[in-house]
């Protein structure tokens, strides 16, 4: 029969349905068994009773969309991170024991509501796990009113807690949108706009009688810049003297060195 494969004792579409299944099945995520006893492993045996509601349901089922309606607003692979990192946190787990299990829950489980590649999840996963670690972010489920829909029950060891918390919460909230903003009220100033020069007019002056006296002295024009700027005395635009301003202000005035030496001011 044309197209059989004898060996297999199949026909080529059917063998490559095979290999089909048989790929998607070795690339399917372990089973929730599977996630759990990673999780357990580093758990210590009276550290189970940790294992809330919500945060088992996370761990076995991931985000369940199908709880989510077309008006809800549905959890990022970030926001089930962070969450799970604060529990790791809670219960006084290190960070290096989050990254280790959440790197691969997060590329085995979260990929699914992910665009990012594999890679990115992984860098991703580190950074949340380090801003979680580093802040001061506690965890507040919401209970039954969680954000992840997740399973919750009044059983759960810190029902009351996380209550309390998820009420004071929204006290908060409910108070800070009541609150009056205070009304910002700008006032025009008005700073008159002084003049370069003008400003510097008086130092300048200063600095020219100092200029003039230098120079009937036999002073080098080198060494009068020295003078000028130890004394703190400015240029006519604010800036400090340098041999080719005292050069150029010199040729401004017209000041011939060698007949003012033989004629000083009196």
């Amino acid at each position: 029969m044309t197209g059989y494969t004898e060996k297999a004792g199949f026909l080529p579409e059917t063998y490559g349905l095979i290999r089909a299944i048989r790929r998607s099945i070795s690339e399917m995520p372990p089973d929730t068994s599977i996630r759990l006893k990673r999780l357990k492993k580093i758990l210590k045996k009276d550290d189970e009773k940790y294992l809330f509601p919500c945060i088992t349901d996370l761990v076995a089922n991931g985000l369940t969309l199908a709880r989510f309606t077309d008006e809800d607003h549905t959890p990022s692979r970030q926001d089930i991170t962070q969450f799970i990192a604060a529990w790791f946190k809670y219960i006084g787990l290190t960070s290096d024991e989050c990254r280790d299990w959440m790197i691969k829950y997060c590329v085995e489980v979260l990929s699914i509501i992910s665009s990012s590649s594999k890679s990115k999840i992984r860098h991703s996963t580190k950074s949340n796990i380090k801003y979680i670690y580093k802040s001061d972010v506690t965890l507040d489920c919401g209970c039954e009113n969680n954000r992840f829909k997740a399973s919750c029950e009044k059983t759960c060891p810190v029902y009351e807690e996380m209550s309390n918390k998820h009420g004071e919460r929204l006290a908060k909230e409910a108070n800070r949108s009541y609150e009056l903003q205070p009304i910002k009220r700008y006032t025009q100033v008005f700073v008159p706009h002084v003049p370069v020069k003008e400003k510097y007019r008086d130092q300048f002056e200063k600095a020219w009688e100092v200029v003039l006296d230098n120079i009937n002295k036999g002073v080098a024009i080198k060494n009068i810049v020295t003078v000028l700027n130890e004394r703190g005395l400015k240029t006519r635009t604010g800036r400090e003297w340098t041999f080719s301003i005292l050069q150029a202000e010199l040729k401004k005035h017209d000041v011939n060195i060698e007949k003012l030496k033989s004629n000083p001011a009196k």
